[in-house]
């Protein structure tokens, strides 16, 4: 594990946290045992992942709703979708300051100083999100109106009376406020739905608010706060190296992945007593890497999320993922942002990839300029490049019979 080495302070902070960890019943059971030790990075790449939705069975198996984490060091009491229902998140006050402080940070690095008046358009209700965000403008100390979603005329005049310059939210919402005569703001952080993944929609949201407006995109989940956010510099959401330890797998074997290469996003907490994460996959793609940045952070998310672990599929000895099609397709004009749908079926010896794109056939050149990118970026070309007027909202992956 040559690129992928952790530090020996790393390694002293990781036992802190596995420690914690095991005192946990939902640890113990998952390891076999309730003390875990590592001397080195190998060691740690042996500790088992935690399964996605693995914390929604816990909360609806044992002694439901609350789940084997609720304890007398619980202080607040967060609810979040799952496939089985709504299901806890849980801090105690140690964790609470942590989250903060470490938000107040990523806050700091987009931008946001003590002089500016902010508002969160996000939830304030049973999710974590709303009071997540009040905590770090708060301990940044930064002046914050909470005013939730909705309600644009009366966001608008509190916009207007108290000279607001950041918004922590939608931007399809501050899109919204702007074209009801929002007054300019200096800097937009992005929330609740997705942003760069969404090819143009930065480009949108920029021409909309003003070129000189600073975006910044955030990567999170509720059970694990905010992990990684851009900079001020805009160069890829940079990871709370003080609050979280990042991996990037192989979807498929869950072997660690060197930088720069495409897989499964790994979360680890550095500094969190009660439901910490120990290797707890997200199914979120990403490709983690080092940047040279000048606000000084170099580990970074780049491209933000790539899409999702269960969306991909091996083609040919090659994994491939519709996000990583997305972006090939967005990097000529006669393909960019056209829908496209995957097919892959048995041709014989051999699998057959089809590429269906919607909109009008592709001239030979820019036809030939595609597989040409295809055998350069994916390593593999399709077998056939079908065409369709409009395709149907719907999977990416098409089944052999729908062909």
């Amino acid at each position: 594990m040559t690129d992928t080495t952790i530090s020996a302070t790393l390694i002293a902070t990781l036992n802190r946290q596995l420690q914690r960890a095991g005192r946990h019943g939902f640890y113990r059971r998952l390891w076999g045992q309730s003390k875990v030790e590592i001397t080195q990075s190998d060691d740690f790449a042996r500790i088992p992942m935690v399964p996605y939705g693995a914390f929604a069975e816990d909360a609806h198996q044992i002694d439901p709703p609350r789940g084997s984490f609720f304890g007398r060091d619980v202080v607040r009491i967060n609810l979040t979708p799952s496939s089985k229902g709504l299901r806890p998140i849980y801090f105690s006050a140690h964790d609470l300051v942590s989250l903060r402080r470490a938000n107040a940070e990523l806050l700091r690095r987009a931008g946001v100083t003590e002089d500016d008046v902010a508002i969160t358009t996000l939830s304030y209700s049973l999710l974590p999100a709303g009071l997540m965000i009040q905590d770090a403008f708060e301990e940044l100390g930064a002046k914050i109106i909470p005013v939730g979603p909705g309600e644009t005329e009366r966001t608008v005049a509190l916009m207007r009376d108290w000279k607001v310059s950041v918004i922590y939210g939608n931007p399809s919402y501050a899109m919204r406020l702007h074209e009801a005569g929002a007054p300019p703001i200096r800097v937009l952080i992005a929330g609740g739905e997705p942003f760069s993944a969404i090819p143009g929609y930065k480009d949108a949201v920029r021409d909309a608010l003003g070129s000189q407006i600073v975006l910044i995109e955030s990567y999170g989940l509720a059970e694990a706060g905010t992990v990684a956010r851009e900079c001020r510099h805009q160069r890829g959401l940079h990871v709370a190296v003080d609050y979280a330890h990042l991996e990037v797998i192989d979807p498929a074997s869950g072997e660690p992945l060197p930088r720069g290469e495409v897989g499964e996003i790994v979360v680890t907490h550095l500094d969190k007593e009660i439901m910490p994460l120990v290797r707890y996959r997200t199914g979120d793609l990403g490709v983690l890497d080092h940047v040279d940045c000048p606000c000084g952070r170099t580990l970074t998310l780049v491209g933000g999320i790539r899409g999702r672990a269960d969306a991909m599929r091996k083609v040919k000895g090659v994994k491939l993922y519709p996000a990583q099609i997305r972006q090939l397709l967005d990097q000529d004009d006669t393909t960019r942002g056209r829908a496209f749908r995957l097919q892959v079926s048995d041709g014989g010896s051999t699998q057959q990839l089809s590429l269906i794109l919607e909109g009008p056939p592709l001239a030979d050149g820019a036809l030939a300029d595609l597989r040409t990118r295809f055998r350069k970026e994916v390593l593999i070309i399709p077998n056939d490049i079908r065409y369709e007027a409009v395709l149907p909202p719907g999977a990416i992956w098409l089944d052999d019979a729908q062909r």
